[in-house]
């Protein structure tokens, strides 16, 4: 029999070191942390209870006091933390009164009969039976990856529970029948509690094996259902990046057609006006200077169209910066808007003049878009006013008109493809002008922006470009600006 408590021993303490482990390797487990501390503490009473004298006497049974006390509480701790393990609510109560109830028996029993074991050996029962009850209907209910513990754990601790009490209950008959307890230490209920201990240390390693086993299943079957989730994305991104190539291609076919078709009536056009400058004396001088705007108008436009052809293909339109003097750049644009009153136009000139480098064919789409919208969406008679500073680093245009103006909340939108703004619905459009704007500036390195009119009314268009492209390297931009 002691080498039988004395392997018990060591087994207890084992399981202690077994849990400490478990602790820190599956503390992120709900309830883990919680019945390996009770496992913890149970090996501290095993370790403790050597210096227990089951004997007679007062001094005698108190040396069994922490033990008793360390048991009951690692009981409390390990039956919550079985609940907290199966999703159930936890007993609050039950810690406490694992640990407070044994702490006034023990030494009120020993006070008032010390000579005899029974008393404490049925409240010790009583304890038992109420810790267990508390948790059997919870331990009946499982279900998932713990519902073997009903055929399993839940029998182990009801036949425990019917031992201790049964052998409680003999005890006290004996007591309180006049035959004295002379032994106080009865070696097989040791043997008992101990392999009910170790049963309940080997359903808490095969819960926690079925509980992760459970969560790997789980892990594996959501990763099953998101790879088909990203298989079928990956599906549908197949078929758009397909039906997005389709519409490129029919895009690219419109775009050929529509450039063949501006091409036609823009070779015609320049044509008619090479024959009407040849004519002799038959054209006045004002003519034939619109006559050569014409033309040089549609240079340019059948130039952009080649270049945003260029760039269809190549995926990108690179600028071409050429030193510019600003007040030209305008000046053409006005001329060419002559059909829309550009008259009412104001060009507010800058005390010298502004040599930068920009594209000069997108810097003329830039403000003749801007000033066109400018006019279009103002009153007849309507001023537009056209100005232009520059700083060390940068120039910067504005166009302001006294028109309908832009909602605040749509300004940040106003650029994207197609876009038009809330209030522009009853002026003709496609919402394609400041897209092209937006375009040109990215290349060369500017950007556009708006804000309410002076007094609320109309637009003020802002455009900030660099005086010297960082990307463009010219060693006579230098001597141009200072001859100019």
């Amino acid at each position: 029999m002691t080498d039988l408590l004395s392997l018990i021993l060591i087994l207890t303490m084992l399981n202690g070191v077994a849990s400490a482990l478990i602790w820190n390797a599956y503390r992120h487990l709900a309830g883990v942390r919680t019945i390996a501390s009770s496992f913890m503490m149970g090996g501290c009473a095993a370790v403790l209870g050597l210096f227990y004298h089951p004997g007679p006497g007062f001094l005698n049974g108190m040396t069994g006091y922490v033990p008793n006390t360390l048991v009951f509480t690692s009981l409390g701790l390990c039956l919550n933390g079985v609940m907290i393990f199966l999703g159930e609510r936890p007993r609050k109560w039950l810690l406490g009164f694992c640990l407070g109830f044994p702490l006034l028996y023990w030494p009120l029993s020993l006070y008032l009969w010390p000579d005899s074991g029974a008393p404490r050996s049925a409240i010790n029962a009583f304890t038992t039976l109420i810790a267990f009850a508390s948790v059997m209907p919870a331990l009946w209910r499982a279900r998932g990856d713990c519902a073997w513990l009903r055929w399993t754990l839940l029998p182990v601790l009801v036949l425990h529970v019917v031992i201790q009490g049964g052998w409680s209950i003999h005890r006290l008959d004996q007591w309180l029948s006049g035959t004295a307890d002379p032994i106080m230490f009865y070696p097989w209920t040791v043997v008992e509690t101990a392999v009910a201990h170790h049963l309940w240390f080997v359903c808490f390693l095969i819960m926690l094996g079925a509980r992760l086993q459970s969560n790997v299943t789980q892990r594996n079957r959501e990763l099953a259902h998101e790879v088909d989730t990203r298989r079928h994305l990956e599906q549908q991104l197949a078929a758009t990046l397909a039906a997005e190539r389709q519409i490129h291609a029919e895009h690219r076919q419109l775009l050929d057609v529509v450039v063949h078709e501006i091409r036609t009536p823009l070779a015609g056009i320049d044509r008619a006006a090479e024959m009407l400058q040849v004519l002799p004396g038959s054209v006045p001088e004002p003519a034939r200077r619109r006559l050569g705007a014409i033309r040089d108008g549609v240079r340019r436009v059948t130039g952009l169209v080649e270049r945003i052809m260029a760039s269809e293909r190549e995926g990108h339109m690179a600028a071409q910066p050429q030193p510019i003097e600003w007040m030209h750049s305008v000046q053409t644009v006005i001329q060419g808007l002559s059909h829309l009153n550009a008259g009412r136009v104001t060009v507010v000139a800058p005390d010298s003049p502004i040599l930068f480098m920009a594209d000069p064919g997108m810097l003329i789409a830039v403000l003749r878009n801007l000033i066109e919208n400018a006019l279009k969406y103002s009153p007849e008679g309507a001023p537009v006013t056209v100005a232009a500073s520059e700083d060390t680093a940068h120039v910067v245009i504005r166009v302001t008109d006294q028109g309908i103006g832009i909602p605040e909340m749509e300004r940040q939108s106003i650029g994207r493809r197609f876009y038009r703004a809330s209030n522009a619905n009853n002026h003709p459009g496609n919402g394609l002008g400041l897209f092209i704007v937006r375009r040109f500036l990215t290349e060369m390195g500017g950007t556009l922006s708006h804000s309410g009119g002076p007094n609320g009314v109309g637009t003020v268009a802002t455009v900030v470009l660099p005086l010297r492209p960082a990307q463009w390297e010219d060693p006579d931009y230098g001597r141009e600006k200072h001859h100019a």
